[in-house]
């Protein structure tokens, strides 16, 4: 009896947070990230650690149903190799849910170039009505730029921690 009073407690403010989450007409965002990337093929794959990648981003809303907002921001990477550029995209986070899914590019552009593709899936938990942690898996494809190899991409997977303030 008690062990479902509080799983029900739990789900009424898992539901009243992500509704705080999916309100703002803009958010921001600071985010560290870190895991495994892949390149080359066949024999000639290697695994190594990614750069640890750290990210500003500001979120504007610009759909209500399903509810969009556009993405932008700029990203540094940091430890075994340094790097700056942009990162931007669109999100997507349902109604009363705290899931969010995103997708978009990353272009770095200091001190060498490279393009790519991004795509996250993940969960923002508001601790206030106007800040949030989010957890998220992300994938990123380098396909072009004058840091790879002729025909070859870099393959990223990382865990990312973000801190989410929503505009009153």
């Amino acid at each position: 009896m008690r062990s479902s009073a509080a799983l029900a407690a739990l789900v009424g403010w898992v539901g009243s947070s992500a509704d705080a989450a999916a309100d703002p007409l803009w958010q921001a965002e600071l985010r560290a990230g870190y895991g495994v990337a892949v390149s080359g093929s066949g024999m000639a794959l290697s695994t190594r650690p990614t750069p640890l990648t750290l990210a500003a981003t500001v979120a504007f809303a610009f759909n209500e149903e399903p509810p969009l907002a556009g993405y932008g921001g700029l990203m540094i990477e940091t430890l075994d190799r340094n790097a700056a550029g942009t990162v931007f995209g669109v999100q997507l986070t349902p109604h009363g849910s705290p899931l969010r899914l995103s997708a978009g590019g990353v272009w770095l552009v200091a001190p060498y170039t490279l393009w790519g593709a991004t795509a996250s899936a993940g969960a923002c938990m508001h601790a206030t009505a106007r800040v949030g942690l989010c957890g998220d898996v992300q994938l990123t494809a380098y396909v072009a730029g004058t840091d790879l190899a002729g025909g070859r991409t870099v393959n990223q997977a990382q865990f990312v921690i973000g801190m989410v303030f929503d505009a009153p």
